[in-house]
């Protein structure tokens, strides 16, 4: 115990001391931090925008002419009766007409020369929430299409599928760029530790000739580090709480990050810091005079 509080003094007391590099390592892992939790900002949004795009989703199964209500009863029943279906609700012509006019507002005029209404009828098929998979509506969709009377099912696949496709994309350049950045951390904490132990230089020389071992010169200096990372990633989420708050309203994100994600970019920072203190100590301090 004795022990472990001195470490934890040097340690804290490494903080402090100028011209050891730590303010700067500091400054590195709170820029790193930031950039990869803007990236995670930008993928936990976009995730949001998905899951809300699927709650919204209905399948519009089309209907061919004029089908009779003992048809039309048919095409129902066999929707009804598919897995994954919450409900059908069945849409005349003459209702689709009604809502296209709503839709277009002020254009409404644009159907002024539409003598026949051209619309077909339709079914709209509401989805239970854990069947908005890709997969579960594309096959969902394909039972319906083949249902006697259906000429043309649509759910905006090619929209969902999209916007899935971006998450992905923006997620993998996330972690290129993250795992560029964390080396980076990593290599500016191992810098300042090695200034650290070079500015004692002489220090450790005494320790060594009263027979200190390397793992109690080296504790401090990694136990400085590891704090270095982890100040370094509270201010970085701090920081990045601020900007969200100042321009989440400008640039239409909703929410900030969940707990489980601020939490793990705050290890993150201890991580690196711990990391590149670990690794340059072992080198360093065994070099030290």
């Amino acid at each position: 115990m004795g022990n472990f509080g001195y470490y934890l003094k040097e340690g804290f007391g490494g903080l402090g001391r100028r011209g050891n590099g730590t303010a700067g390592a500091v400054f590195t892992v709170v820029l790193a931090l930031l950039v990869i939790g803007v990236l995670m900002l930008l993928v936990h949004n976009l995730q949001l925008t998905v899951e809300e795009a699927r709650a919204e989703i209905e399948v519009e199964a089309y209907i061919a002419g004029t089908l009779s209500a003992g048809e039309l009863a048919s095409i129902e029943g066999g929707i009804i009766a598919l897995p994954g279906v919450a409900a059908a609700t069945y849409v005349s012509k003459e209702a689709a007409l009604v809502e296209l006019r709503t839709m277009l507002g002020e254009d409404e005029y644009l159907l002024g020369e539409v003598e026949d209404n051209p619309l077909p009828s339709s079914y709209r098929v509401a989805i239970d929430t854990d069947h908005h998979g890709d997969e579960q509506l594309k096959a969902l969709s394909e039972q319906i299409a083949v249902l006697p009377g259906v000429t043309r099912v649509s759910y905006g696949r090619e929209w969902i599928e999209s916007l899935s496709e971006i998450v992905e994309l923006a997620t993998l350049i996330g972690l290129i760029i993250g795992g560029v950045l964390v080396l980076a951390g990593i290599l500016v904490v191992g810098n300042a530790v090695a200034l650290g132990v070079y500015l004692r230089r002489e220090e450790i020389g005494v320790l060594k000739i009263v027979g200190a071992t390397g793992g109690f010169i080296r504790r401090p200096f990694v136990i400085q580090g590891f704090l270095v990372g982890l100040l370094g990633g509270l201010l970085g989420v701090g920081v990045l709480y601020g900007l969200y708050t100042l321009l989440a309203p400008m640039v239409g994100a909703t929410a900030f990050l969940p707990l489980e994600w601020w939490l793990s970019l705050i290890g993150l920072g201890a991580a690196v810091g711990f990391i590149g203190s670990f690794f340059s100590a072992i080198k360093h301090v065994h070099a030290a005079a």
